[in-house]
């Protein structure tokens, strides 16, 4: 208790020699000006990016993700690996949205041949059971980019390995909720699409 004594002693004391500082102060005894501070302004963002009718993402999203290109399986000559990589990854964006919408039209900016016809089959039969897919997550820890021929397509020309995990959180009935995380490897056959001007995913298999 002394010691908190003398530091109340200590503390009135030097408040009352700062007085006349104060008091110079306040009268402008060599008071510096007034320093400007700007206005605040938020950052910048970034504009989403239009991948589908209706359908817009961060730009961030639909960047060409880390990729490597298979040696074994080279894509045909002219064709841009980097394009393959962004168009399959815009490809599985726009399935997600389409999923979770329950809207099997979107499909067709994604897909055609084979995956379109089983995707589109796909949300039928959600709607069907009741179930509401609240959301689609994907997460892609290796991606490569190479041709293989898809047997029951001619017209694919290039074709994906994609590895990664997928999170869905689906209603059933009611108002029950359930969150399923599974991972995945697979092969995307890609054909060129005159119309979209895009890599859509026409076939899948094991990657």
């Amino acid at each position: 208790m002394g010691a908190m004594g003398s530091v109340r002693t200590f503390t009135l004391a030097r408040s009352l020699a700062l007085v006349p500082l104060a008091a110079c102060l306040a009268a402008g005894c060599g008071a510096a000006p007034p320093v400007a501070i700007p206005s605040a302004s938020p950052s910048p963002t970034a504009s989403p990016t239009t991948i589908a009718p209706g359908v817009q993402v961060p730009a961030s999203e639909v960047t060409v993700p880390p990729y490597t290109v298979s040696t074994t399986h080279p894509l045909p000559a002219g064709v841009s690996a980097a394009t393959v990589a962004q168009d399959v990854v815009i490809d599985n964006l726009i399935e997600n949205v389409a999923i979770e919408r329950g809207d099997s039209a979107l499909l067709a900016y994604a897909d055609c041949g084979n995956w379109l016809a089983a995707e589109s089959l796909a949300i039928t039969q959600a709607k069907g059971n009741g179930e509401t897919v609240l959301s689609v997550t994907d997460a892609f820890s290796e991606v490569q980019v190479g041709f293989k021929s898809d047997p029951s397509n001619s017209a694919v020309t290039a074709a994906t390995i994609l590895v990664g995990s997928e999170t869905q959180r689906v209603r059933s009935g009611g108002d029950s909720v359930t969150t399923k995380t599974s991972p995945f490897s697979v092969l995307r056959w890609l054909a060129w699409s005159p119309t979209q001007k895009r890599f859509l995913t026409c076939d899948l298999g094991s990657g």
